[in-house]
């Protein structure tokens, strides 16, 4: 296991137990515990965690996993959303992108397509996009978020607002019964903004989403037009989700199922 996968383990472990120890990472990872400690030390300079004599505990923001170890996690559930998502799009669109990794491999996927208009707050995004030149790409500034590259706040706000899109595909940390909702306030209202220009707004996650609220609210169901995911929404959540009249389209090996 790559030392990246190592740390999205570790991280994803904190985030569910609060704490972990190095004879269970040994177990889980496989590797020594040698390697564990320095793992959890690299870990530890970068703020992520806080170590503890014999493993380790979560700092304020364990939680929120930065995008470099996110990248690692539901790769083949990712692409196969990005594949899906570039079916939504047409030449000339106006379309908004949010950031994350899931966003990301749907701007790659948009990127040797049709002409678009695109506006985003995402640094990978942008990067991603402005290699391909048939794309007019619109990046809004604000203050850049280092744990998901995004840019946030009043001039991103602004930017947005400037601006009319046929479609925007954001992404999130839960959808639930309250809506849809990531870990950080500002990124949250960047991100709103994006869903009130928008003709159609598209809601793009995989299963691990599903059924999850995290602190911060973005929109509630009320304001998306479609899911696009990985897996059928549990019966509490596809009941919410048919009572705001949003369409779910579930991804399946390249192959797509939708409903109601």
């Amino acid at each position: 296991m790559r030392p990246q996968e190592r740390h999205s383990t570790i991280i994803a472990r904190l985030a569910e137990k609060g704490m972990v120890d190095v004879s269970e990472l040994e177990e889980i990872i496989g590797v020594s515990g040698a390697t564990i400690r320095r793992d959890l030390v690299l870990l530890e300079e970068q703020h992520v965690l806080t170590r503890t004599h014999g493993g380790a505990v979560t700092t304020n923001f364990a939680y929120e996993l930065p995008l470099k170890y996110k990248e690692s996690r539901q790769r083949t559930e990712k692409d196969l959303i990005a594949l899906e998502a570039a079916t939504l799009v047409s030449e000339n669109m106006h379309i908004g992108l949010s950031g994350g990794t899931t966003l990301t491999r749907i701007a790659r996927a948009f990127a040797p397509g049709c002409a678009l208009t695109v506006v985003t707050n995402s640094l990978s995004i942008a990067s991603e996009l402005a290699q391909w030149p048939q794309h007019t790409l619109i990046v809004t500034g604000g203050l850049v978020r280092a744990r998901s590259y995004e840019m946030v706040g009043p001039i991103a706000e602004h930017t947005i607002q400037e601006f009319g899109l046929d479609l925007c595909i954001i992404g999130a940390d839960g959808v639930s019964a309250a809506g849809v909702t990531t870990y950080d306030h500002a990124e949250a209202v960047t991100n709103r903004a994006l869903v009130e220009i928008a003709d159609m707004c598209v809601v793009a996650v995989d299963h691990t989403k599903l059924d999850e609220r995290t602190f911060a609210t973005i929109c509630g169901l009320d304001s998306v037009d479609l899911l696009l995911t990985t897996a059928q929404p549990p019966p509490n959540l596809a009941d919410s989700l048919a009572s705001n009249a949003v369409k779910v389209q579930v991804a399946y090996g390249g192959t797509a199922d939708q409903a109601e």
